[in-house]
């Protein structure tokens, strides 16, 4: 008998009740970011942000049920006005390489844009929740966006593989097959199922071998506060695409030489790389250690605190990450139960 999960229905108020709260911090956050941009952009680039690559690796299924753009892909669906399309595996894939696509455009975008200018992260905030909404009109359920288009999407896998702990699916009453496998409730979920298709190979090189060199080349740029012209767009995705393309090609190099059974190893490895890289970057920026962004500053320790303790920290997540993901025994978690299925 496969193990399926119902919530009670205090359980399932409780997380409709959470859900809602925390589609209303979105529309704060929004607001904030039109009408108070610097309180906005502190808010989301300096506190949530920061605080979601560590959360996605301990408890995907927590952010998975509590995404306001996952609340709002959903709203046709609750509402019936879904036209419940069913995408095959392949189509399925493709839409998981144009979300990393969209991940990749998007974040160089933060030096030229959105790390300065509130308005402008609004924008782009309320266009992906346009095309997630329209996701739900279109597709079932959880498939066309929430497991699909979504560009933090190819992260949750990414880091999720070894989560602390399951949380139950506040999002399926039932399970419809919207996505197959499904990423919530597969054990251990990796984003390289799709191996054998040309469009799951790329994510897998993409999201795999790219992701941690992408991470590494971003944090070379500074922010613009400025107008900015070809020069600085160039210089913006040149680094972290320059570093992608030089981690892909260590990935591909190590892919070579190990076997297929220490594969797993070698995908945990360079997760763990990502990760690492970005607090070992973006820790000292926030406590204003760092000389490169002054808009990436949460609060000033600077004075506070010895240089050498931002050394300790780093070492202190870069161990916590490798332990974590590569050396830790992981037992099989799913982010969520799989729900039962419907009639």
């Amino acid at each position: 008998m496969r193990k399926t999960a119902l919530l009670s229905s205090n359980a399932l108020m409780f997380w409709k009740t959470v859900q809602i709260i925390f589609w209303f911090i979105g529309i704060a956050l929004l607001l904030f970011m039109i009408f108070m941009p610097p309180v906005g952009v502190t808010l989301f680039w300096n506190i949530l942000i920061p605080v979601t690559p560590l959360l996605l690796v301990v408890g995907t299924g927590f952010w998975r049920n509590v995404c306001p753009l996952a609340t709002t892909a959903l709203l046709p669906d609750r509402l019936g006005l879904s036209k419940k399309k069913k995408l095959s595996s392949s189509q399925h894939t493709i839409l998981n390489l144009v979300g990393i696509v969209l991940l990749f455009l998007i974040i160089p975008l933060r030096h030229l844009l959105f790390n300065t200018n509130g308005q402008a992260t609004a924008i782009i905030i309320l266009a992906l929740s346009i095309n997630a909404l329209l996701a739900g009109f279109i597709f079932e359920r959880k498939s066309g966006w929430c497991s699909g288009l979504c560009p933090i999407h190819p992260v949750e896998k990414l880091y999720g593989s070894g989560i602390a702990f399951s949380l139950p699916n506040a999002h399926c009453n039932d399970c419809v097959k919207c996505s197959i496998p499904c990423p919530d409730s597969t054990p251990n979920i990796s984003p390289f199922i799709y191996t054998k298709s040309a469009a799951g190979k790329a994510i897998e090189i993409l999201m795999v071998g790219g992701f941690p060199g992408f991470v590494w080349g971003w944090f070379q740029v500074s922010d613009y506060t400025t107008s900015f012209g070809w020069e600085q767009f160039l210089t913006a995705y040149g680094y972290p695409l320059f570093g992608a393309g030089a981690s892909i090609l260590l990935y591909m190099s190590i892919k070579e030489v190990v076997s297929k059974r220490n594969k797993k190893l070698v995908i945990n490895l360079f997760a763990a790389s990502a990760v690492s890289c970005y607090y070992c970057f973006r820790l000292p920026m926030l406590f204003g250690f760092s000389s490169t962004d002054s808009n990436g500053v949460l609060i000033d320790l600077s004075n506070s605190l010895p240089g050498w303790s931002m050394s300790i920290l780093k070492l202190l997540t870069t161990f916590f990450f490798l332990w974590w993901i590569v050396i830790r025994e992981k037992k099989k978690t799913r982010w969520s139960p799989r729900p039962k299925y419907a009639d």
